[in-house]
C-alpha cells in the first residue's frame, strides 16, 4: 500500500463514518467520495494511463487479493474507484437515482450499512466466479447500487421511478420492472465480450433484496421505544424541511418506514423553547436542556 492507497481509505472511511454519525445523506457523501477518489486517482498516475498506475494497482480489487491480508483493504477502495470518466458519471447517476430517493425512505443509517454489505458481497460474488482469474480487477461503485436497487425492489416494489437506459429517459416504471430489465441487461453481458462485472451486480441485486428487510427491521427495533405521538410532532414542524418530513410521515402507510421517518424528523428538530437539540431518551423525548416535549 503507497501514501496514495493510505489517504483514499482515510478518506473513504471518516466520510462514511461522519455520515453515519450525523446521520447526513450518504447517497450524497458516497458520490462526493467516488469524485475526490478519482481525483486522486487521476492526480497521482504515474504513467499516461491511469489503468496502468501504481495508485490504481493499489486500490482495485483481484480475486487474489482473497488470499493476501495485505490487499484485503481492497474489498473497500475498489469501491470508491473507477475507471473513467463515464465509469464514474453513470454510476454517480445511479445514485442520484435509486439511492437518494431509496436511503430517505429508510433512513442514512441503514442505508449505508446496506451499501456498504452489498458493494461487499457483489464484489466477493465477483471473486467468486473469476477464481480462475487471480489478477482480474474490478472496480467501481455498481455492486453497491445494485444492492440498494434489489433493496429498493423488495420494500416497494411498486414505487415508480423514472430511469435513463443508455442515455435515452424511460417513463416513470414500477421498481419491479426496473429490476426486471436490470437482470436482462446482465444476461446480455454475460453472453457477449465486455468490461462490465456482471457478477457483482447480480451478487449485489441479490444481497440487497436479502438485507434490506432485515436491516431495517433492525433499526426500527432500535427506535421503537423512542417513538412519540404525531400531534407532537406537529409544534416541532417549525421549518420547511421538517414540514415535508412531517408531511412523508403523515402519508407514510408502512408502520416501520414510518417511524425511520419519525427519527429522523427528531433527529433535525429544535426545542420550540430554547432552540437546542432533543434527546431521545428511554421514556421521554426532552431538549438538550430539559424542557419535556
Amino acid at each position: 500500500m503507497d501514501v496514495w492507497a493510505a489517504a483514499i481509505i482515510v478518506i473513504i472511511v471518516a466520510g462514511t463514518a461522519y455520515s453515519y454519525w450525523r446521520q447526513l445523506s450518504y447517497s450524497i457523501v458516497a458520490a462526493v467520495l467516488c469524485v475526490v477518489v478519482f481525483v486522486i486517482q487521476i492526480f497521482s498516475s504515474d504513467t499516461s494511463n491511469m489503468l496502468a498506475s501504481t495508485t490504481m494497482y493499489n486500490i482495485e480489487f483481484m480475486p487474489g487479493d482473497l488470499t493476501d491480508p495485505g490487499r484485503s483493504y481492497t474489498l473497500l477502495t475498489s469501491m470508491f474507484s473507477h475507471a473513467s470518466f463515464f465509469h464514474l458519471f453513470f454510476n454517480i447517476l445511479g445514485i442520484a437515482f435509486i439511492g437518494m430517493v431509496f436511503e430517505q425512505r429508510i433512513g442514512p443509517r441503514p442505508y449505508i450499512v446496506l451499501y456498504l454489505l452489498t458493494g461487499f458481497v457483489g464484489t466477493l460474488v465477483f471473486a467468486a466466479v473469476r477464481w480462475d482469474e487471480p489478477y482480474i480487477a474490478v472496480v467501481g461503485a455498481s455492486g453497491a447500487i445494485s444492492g440498494v436497487l434489489g433493496g429498493f425492489a423488495r420494500l416497494y416494489p411498486n414505487e415508480r421511478m423514472s430511469m435513463i437506459l443508455f442515455l435515452f429517459p424511460l417513463p416513470p416504471l414500477p421498481i419491479w420492472v426496473i429490476v426486471g430489465i436490470f437482470i436482462l441487461l446482465q444476461l446480455v453481458f454475460l453472453g457477449g465480450s465486455t468490461n462490465i462485472a456482471w457478477e457483482a451486480h447480480l451478487g449485489g441485486l441479490a444481497a440487497g433484496i436479502i438485507l434490506a428487510p432485515i436491516l431495517v427491521k433492525a433499526q426500527m427495533g432500535k427506535g421503537k421505544r423512542r417513538l412519540v405521538p404525531l400531534a407532537g410532532l406537529k409544534r416541532l414542524a417549525t421549518t420547511p424541511e421538517l414540514k415535508s418530513i412531517l408531511a412523508r410521515i403523515e402519508r407514510e402507510e408502512i408502520p416501520d418506514v414510518r417511524s425511520a421517518w419519525i427519527q429522523e424528523f427528531l433527529s433535525k428538530a429544535r426545542c420550540p423553547a430554547c432552540g437546542s437539540k432533543i434527546v431521545i431518551g428511554r421514556e421521554s423525548v426532552r431538549c438538550e436542556r430539559g424542557h419535556l416535549l
